[in-house]
């Protein structure tokens, strides 16, 4: 709950400056989803306020030039901590705003204006061992600074809330969940020059379990590689693993030695455009993780109609509920016999499929901004 109550409407005669510190906006991945998102559906749902969209990179300045309540600001790369303590603060004392929110980890420490961030996991806390050393240390010097100096947090998933406020003492007062989602372009598709098209470019098996993903020890690819051996002996069915750099499992695993190089494919990064129709294609999404503090592959997966199949730690719990098959992450054969389970099973695939779809209702961007403003007009009339 939050501890502050007045709000925008409260404020008479006064337009509230919102400053967005969007450094995280061209991050692959889920910081880099939420940012975008989070941006787009904020200005959608609030025609009031006035934004200051603070960027690193010049190609995004005039995205939102056709909307009168925005300006967009453009702060050449620097050092990060450089950027965010030095160079934003600046900026946002000149604009005058009266909040600045940042989508990821940190705030300014020396300014006047309210400071909320983006919470996107304690990882660093709970696996310190998947991390450099020195990344570790940085983080568990730095984040407790941030936490006390923010005025409020915005929080992936209960379990990164209920993280904070174990391991770094954040107040629960000053902390709240609030879900990503899929974005609207991830729905079932029905044209099969679409997907033809698509299977062609990537050069796609007619059968396969997927996993978007990246190269992180987090995400378990050992596991999936030793699962799906399983599988093998049972169906003759592909893998596909996509995502940043991924193609580093093969070499780590020995996947030509294994005698696997023509049954798992890595094609690189998707387009973004093309991933939907990806994950239409696939027969099963797989997602083994060890600690995932949300997961949106995972709603994206179930939003194209594709039955998941995933580990039981982390926040997927919270996504998935019981529209996925999950088994512990590091067990090999219940993953197998999961994916197996929707392999070999129309049945099994059918259902899962239609409580995915079913699940996936819950969240959507509009949502995530309703809440986000929400939160914004607590701590700015507090």
């Amino acid at each position: 709950m939050l501890a502050y109550s007045r709000t925008f409407d409260q404020l008479a005669g006064w337009t509230v400056k919102i400053g967005l510190m969007l450094r995280a906006h061209d991050r692959p991945g889920g910081i880099g989803i939420y940012s975008k998102n989070i941006v787009k559906h904020l200005l959608e749902i609030d025609s009031d306020n006035h934004y200051v969209l603070m960027y690193n990179n010049p190609d995004h300045v005039g995205s939102y030039s056709h909307l009168d309540n925005v300006d967009e600001l453009y702060a050449p790369p620097a050092n990060p901590l450089i950027w965010d303590q030095w160079v934003t603060p600046r900026l946002m004392k000149k604009w005058a705003v009266d909040l600045i929110f940042h989508t990821k980890f940190t705030v300014p420490l020396a300014t006047r204006a309210k400071t909320i961030m983006a919470l996107h996991g304690a990882s660093w806390y709970v696996h310190p061992e998947i991390y450099g050393k020195f990344d570790v240390f940085y983080v568990k010097c730095t984040m407790p600074i941030y936490c006390r100096r923010a005025d409020f947090m915005i929080s992936n998933s209960d379990l990164t809330t209920k993280d904070h406020i174990e391991l770094l003492d954040v107040p629960p007062e000053k902390i709240s969940t609030v879900y990503f989602a899929a974005s609207k372009e991830f729905h079932c598709i029905d044209d099969v020059s679409v997907l033809d098209r698509i299977r062609k470019k990537y050069d796609l098996p007619d059968r396969f379990m997927l996993t978007v993903t990246s190269y992180d020890p987090a995400k378990n690819f050992a596991t999936l590689l030793s699962a799906f051996e399983i599988c093998r002996e049972e169906d003759d069915i592909h893998l596909v693993v996509t995502g940043k750099n991924c193609a580093r499992y093969g070499l780590d695993h020995d996947i030509r030695g294994r005698g696997l190089e023509g049954v798992i494919h890595f094609p690189g990064w998707i387009n973004h455009d093309d991933l939907p129709a990806i994950y239409n294609l696939a027969t099963v999404y797989a997602f083994p993780s060890i600690y995932e503090t949300f997961g949106i592959p995972v709603l994206e997966s179930m939003a194209c109609g594709c039955p998941v199949v995933s580990s039981d730690r982390g926040a997927v719990p919270e996504l998935v509920g019981d529209a996925a098959l999950m088994s512990d992450a590091m067990d090999a054969d219940a993953l197998a016999r999961n994916l197996l389970k929707i392999v070999t099973s129309a049945e099994s695939a059918q259902h899962y499929r239609a409580a995915g779809l079913e699940q996936v209702k819950k969240f959507s961007w509009t949502k995530t901004a309703q809440q986000t403003l929400k939160i914004f007009q607590n701590v700015v009339g507090a």
